[in-house]
């Protein structure tokens, strides 16, 4: 670890105007994470983790309070600006996949590389992602449903990686899988660590959080330890 600070949260709320009232999901959340950490965070369901990835991955952004991600505050950010952060900076890896399902694997891994160049992968970088996590260029050429769920896991994280994030996020990274599989993923994952990725991982597992440097506990949307 560096010690450059590549997540700073500061008093960080995130309320939603319901019809019955707000409803406080994150209230008063500070956190820092360094460059090349390992965190997972864990807590019961309702205690504000997916809305914390949520704001971390910038697919939302605070109520009140400062958000910094790489240096950049994400609420002085217009949606053009938030988007190229989270296109440049910030790999996710869903728990459901989120596989383009009409597109093969290579397809869905080079997505992102034309969104973010305008222009088809010719650097063969996707190929070699997918051979990386070890989807051979035959199961490249395979849709998701003909693909298991550890594959499918393999071709997301490939996907995560092909415009060099600074920080993955994970959201329950082995929850749809058998025990095995997210066994191996774990060992993807803390090799990615090991070569200097900064990891945020959601996890009901305390197991799994084992991988991870530190634990944060959520609860009421408030870290409690």
């Amino acid at each position: 670890m560096s010690g450059n600070k590549v997540i700073l949260l500061e008093d960080v709320y995130k309320i939603y105007n319901q019809r019955f009232g707000d409803v406080i999901a994150l209230n008063g959340v500070s956190l820092s994470v360094d460059e090349g950490e390992f965190i997972a965070i864990m807590g019961p369901s309702g205690s504000g983790k997916s809305t914390l990835l949520n704001q971390l991955g910038i697919l939302d952004v605070p109520t009140s309070g400062e958000l910094l991600i790489d240096g950049h505050n994400t609420r002085l950010l217009d949606d053009t600006r938030l988007t190229r952060l989270r296109r440049d900076k910030i790999g996710y890896i869903f728990q459901k996949f989120n596989l383009i399902p009409t597109l093969t694997a290579y397809e869905n891994v080079e997505y992102p590389s034309i969104l973010q160049k305008k222009r088809r992968d010719d650097s063969g970088r996707a190929y070699e992602l997918l051979e990386s996590v070890g989807i051979s260029r035959e199961r490249a050429g395979h849709t998701p449903n003909e693909l298991s769920g550890g594959q499918q896991q393999r071709v997301a994280i490939a996907r995560a990686l092909i415009n060099d994030p600074t920080i993955l996020l994970c959201d329950e990274p082995t929850g749809n899988l058998d025990s095995k599989t997210g066994l191996q993923i774990m060992d993807m994952l803390t090799e990615l660590n090991d070569s200097g990725r900064t990891i945020v991982m959601v996890t009901h597992d305390s197991n799994i959080a084992d991988y991870a440097d530190r634990t944060i506990v959520l609860a009421d949307g408030r870290i409690v330890s």
